[in-house]
């Protein structure tokens, strides 16, 4: 089989009863063994020491394929050199079909003289129908990473890449339960009420928002939904209420930055958050506004000049941006311990979000783009 990753992943098609994901580790793992001797050799040192019987490997002339006809029966792949066959089955979302194993054998005991069958899967508890030997996708990956030195100097980026991929996809070592996560499980979990009250709280009259009257006030847990989180929403009125969302401007925690495209901003941290939010309706006309340009580049200048600790995040105007989000373009973002550091008590955190961001609302409410921004975004027209 050509030793070419691309022309190998070509020869799938969706079909029913395939697994996308276990094809294509399979294909990325056989490329790597015939790539490189030193993994290889690991791997099969690694293997007959889980054998009972060993099998006599040399070294030398192995072939990898994938996908090999055993009376149209196909393993995920076949490691062969001249004395020995190792046959593999690989197994990632799933489990074995009915007797699955026993027809690789039953073949192989017809054709080989010295064959193990080998069974890879993600979870040791998928370890079924007596394979020779049996371990995970885990155990692979520190097999790699322990001859990362002595791999061969063209093939380390690949390993480290396949490596990559196996913890991608959560096949790489596995995480171990965090003690500090078993002592604060309890207040982990009272976290949502804390936050509902202090939004609950934030949005009561006597806090004198400086958007004032033209904004009313939602509060909206979406920590379980795609957006990952929950705080007020303030969104301009329309006949005395607020309307649906569409331009409004977040003040609140994101969980995950997945939906938002922060996640490499945010990183594996809670964020407070002030995040302006635009309709799909909007979005051709966001991409072309000069209003919205102006009024984006004045809002930073002038968080820049708070001298506080806010990040902004600005994806029109971030060089090499691809893929922007245009429901939520332009944030400020800080990691949540860090804005409440040095508060122990709810009267002292809701006074601070308070106060933090009232200031940024100040910023806002004084750009001279920003009532033509609401009005534009919001124009009738625009949205029939």
């Amino acid at each position: 089989m050509e030793n070419n990753l691309l022309v190998n992943l070509r020869k799938y098609r969706p079909r029913e009863n395939t697994n996308p994901l276990e094809n294509f580790i399979t294909e990325a793992f056989a490329h790597l063994l015939r790539s490189s001797e030193v993994i290889t050799g690991a791997l099969v040192t690694y293997i007959n020491g889980l054998l009972e019987d060993e099998i006599t490997w040399h070294g030398l002339d192995y072939q990898v394929s994938t996908q090999e006809n055993f009376a149209n029966k196909y393993p995920d792949m076949v490691l062969k050199w001249e004395s020995g066959v190792l046959v593999f089955e690989h197994k990632v979302r799933a489990d074995l079909h009915f007797q699955q194993l026993e027809h690789y054998r039953n073949y192989a005991a017809e054709n080989f003289s010295d064959y193990r069958l080998v069974l890879i899967t993600e979870r040791e508890y998928q370890h079924q129908q007596s394979p020779d030997c049996a371990f995970c996708w885990n155990n692979v990956y520190s097999l790699i990473k322990k001859q990362l030195a002595h791999i061969e100097p063209d093939v380390i980026w690949y390993a480290k890449e396949f490596m990559a991929l196996l913890k991608s996809e959560s096949l790489g070592p596995v995480a171990p339960i965090n003690p500090i996560a078993i002592q604060h499980y309890l207040e982990a979990k009272a976290l949502d009420d804390q936050l509902a009250s202090l939004f609950c709280m934030a949005t009561l009259p006597q806090n004198n928002w400086p958007l004032g009257s033209g904004f009313g006030t939602v509060i909206n847990d979406l920590s379980k939904k795609v957006e990952q989180r929950f705080g007020i929403e303030f969104r301009p009125i329309e006949n005395g209420s607020a309307r649906g969302w569409f331009p409004g401007i977040f003040h609140g925690v994101i969980f995950d930055g997945s939906d938002h495209h922060f996640n490499e901003d945010m990183g594996n941290r809670l964020h407070v958050a002030v995040v302006f939010d635009f309709d799909r309706r909007t979005h051709q006309l966001l991409r072309k506004s000069d209003t919205f340009r102006r009024f984006s580049l004045d809002f930073c200048q002038r968080i820049a000049a708070l001298n506080a600790d806010w990040k902004v995040i600005n994806k029109p105007q971030q060089s090499g941006i691809q893929n922007i989000n245009w429901y939520h373009p332009l944030a400020l973002i800080q990691p949540m311990e860090q804005f409440f550091a040095g508060l122990h008590n709810a009267e002292d955190q809701l006074a601070h979000f308070v106060q933090q961001m009232s200031r940024v609302q100040q910023v806002i409410v004084e750009s001279t783009d920003f009532a033509s921004l609401v009005a534009e975004m919001c124009d009738e027209r625009l949205l029939t």
